[in-house]
């Protein structure tokens, strides 16, 4: 098994001390694929990206599960929303989502979580320095993936325009919230 599928201790050590069983991680993957559909809903809604706790929330779920964990709760979010159930930013669901102009940023979301659960299996979640730098890290890959495709669009200077500016404080400022719980779920390797 790769390295990088590996988790030391974290959040799902301190719910779950005890052995590791299929059942356990079947609901910590559906609790993060509830929690990620409802932050989704949590949204101020600009056109045609909508500022929401979704990115946010894909780096917390890698920096608190570890990559293996949080990468199986973002492919379970984005099946349910591709099989049509309303998960999706103002209860859009369906395959349309993904080539719209918004589908970038839902495709960014799995390398996001992976990236930032490996850097946090790798002692990045320890410090709220290092907390924090993983999360811009998971945060470009979301914001470059979207901005890749919201360009098909609208052309890279709209993309930047409508796609990225509005976001830079907003998300700093959830990024640097999520750093600060991070390293309570870690223990140092």
């Amino acid at each position: 098994m790769v390295n990088f599928l590996l988790t030391s201790q974290n959040l799902q050590s301190i719910c779950w001390p005890n052995h590791s069983s299929l059942v356990k991680e079947l609901l910590l993957i559906f609790a993060g694929a509830l929690v990620l559909s409802i932050t989704a809903q949590l949204c101020i809604p600009l056109h045609p990206v909508p500022i929401t706790f979704q990115s946010a929330t894909v780096i917390l779920f890698g920096l608190i599960y570890g990559a293996k964990r949080a990468a199986g709760v973002i492919a379970l979010y984005l099946w349910m929303g591709a099989c049509g159930l309303p998960v999706f930013t103002e209860m859009h669901s369906g395959i349309a989502v993904f080539l719209g102009p918004t589908g970038g940023y839902l495709l960014g979301f799995l390398p996001a979580s992976i990236l930032t659960g490996y850097l946090a299996q790798k002692g990045w979640a320890n410090t709220l320095l290092t907390s924090f730098l993983a999360a811009c890290l998971g945060a470009t890959v979301i914001f470059c993936s979207g901005l890749a495709n919201l360009a098909i669009f609208a052309g890279w200077h709209q993309a930047l325009l409508v796609g990225l500016k509005p976001f830079l404080l907003t998300e700093l400022i959830k990024l640097f919230v999520v750093a600060i719980f991070i390293p309570k779920f870690w223990k140092p390797l």
